[in-house]
C-alpha cells in the first residue's frame, strides 16, 4: 500500500502520507479510512498518533499523520486486521485519482518515513500525549476556538554543507512553538529527517483557529520570534530544492 522501503528498526517512527481520492469514492474512502484511525488508536498501544486532514484548496487530497514508539511497532500495524480491511478496500475499490497520460504524479499514496526529532522524554506515553492535545483543544482561555486542527506538512531538502546550520534553527523554532507561552494556539510540531534519504527533512504541524479566522493559530506562529528566525535562513538559499509546503484541516470524527 505505502510503497515503503524499510530499514533496520530504530526508534521512533512516523510517517506522513499524501493521496488523492476519486470523488465518486470519497465517502467510501473516508468511512474505510475512519474506522482504520478508530482500531488503530483503539487496539494498538504502541501506536502514537493517527490524524487525517484534507487539503484546504485541492478537495479529496487528503494527508495522513501517523506515530508509532518504533518500526517494529508500525510493522505489527501492517500486520493487523483493520489494516488488511483497509487494503482490500483499496484493492477492490481502486479510490486513488491517476495522474494524466504519460505522467507519473496520479493520487497514489506518497509515503515518507521519518524518525522524529528534538522531542521530550514523555515522547512515547500515549494517554499523556492524547490528554494533552484533548486539554490544548478545550483551553478555556480560548473560548471563540474551533474544535479542528489547522495542519501543515512539509518537506525540506537542506544543502548538506548546512545541515548543522539547519537542524540549530529547526530545533529552535520547535523549541519556540512547543512552548505555550509563547504560542498558546500550537497544538503540535513534529519534525524528523527521512528514513531512506540523508538531508531530507519532513513536517507535520497542527495550530488552532477560531471561529473567526481558523488560520489565527498559524499566523501567531508565522509571526512569532523563532519562525522569524527561521524566516532568516530561509532568506540564505539553504535549499537543493524548493520546499513543499502542504496546508490542511484536520477530519475529526
Amino acid at each position: 500500500m505505502y510503497g515503503l522501503v524499510l530499514p533496520p528498526t530504530a526508534p521512533p517512527f512516523a510517517l506522513n502520507v499524501k493521496l488523492s481520492v476519486r470523488p465518486e469514492k470519497r465517502e467510501a474512502w473516508l468511512k474505510q479510512i475512519k474506522d482504520e484511525k478508530r482500531s488503530t488508536q483503539q487496539n494498538e498501544d504502541r501506536n502514537l498518533q493517527f490524524s487525517i486532514s484534507e487539503d484546504i484548496k485541492a478537495s479529496n487530497t487528503f494527508y495522513l499523520h501517523e506515530q508509532y514508539v518504533d518500526r517494529s511497532a508500525f510493522y505489527e500495524h501492517l500486520k493487523s486486521p483493520h489494516f488488511e480491511r483497509y487494503e482490500e478496500f483499496c484493492r477492490i475499490e481502486k479510490p486513488f485519482t491517476k495522474g494524466k497520460k504519460g505522467s507519473n504524479n496520479g493520487g497514489e499514496p506518497e509515503c515518507f518515513q521519518f524518525s522524529p526529532l528534538a522531542e521530550k522524554s514523555d515522547w512515547s506515553n500515549k494517554r499523556k500525549r492524547e490528554q494533552d492535545y484533548a486539554d490544548a483543544l478545550r483551553d478555556t482561555k480560548m473560548e471563540a476556538s474551533t474544535a479542528t486542527a489547522f495542519c501543515v506538512t512539509v518537506n525540506l531538502y537542506p544543502k548538506s554543507e548546512l545541515r548543522k546550520e539547519f537542524l540549530k534553527v529547526i530545533e529552535n523554532n520547535k523549541k519556540g512553538t512547543d512552548n505555550k507561552g509563547l504560542e498558546p494556539l500550537a497544538l503540535q510540531y513534529t519534525f524528523g529527517e527521512s528514513s531512506t534519504e540523508s538531508n531530507v527533512f519532513h513536517f507535520y504541524e497542527q495550530y488552532k483557529g477560531t471561529k473567526d479566522n481558523d488560520k489565527e493559530g498559524f499566523e501567531a506562529h508565522a509571526a512569532s520570534a523563532h519562525f522569524g528566525d527561521w524566516n532568516s535562513f530561509v532568506g540564505t538559499d539553504p535549499f537543493v530544492k524548493p520546499p513543499e509546503v502542504y496546508f490542511s484541516k484536520a477530519i475529526e470524527e
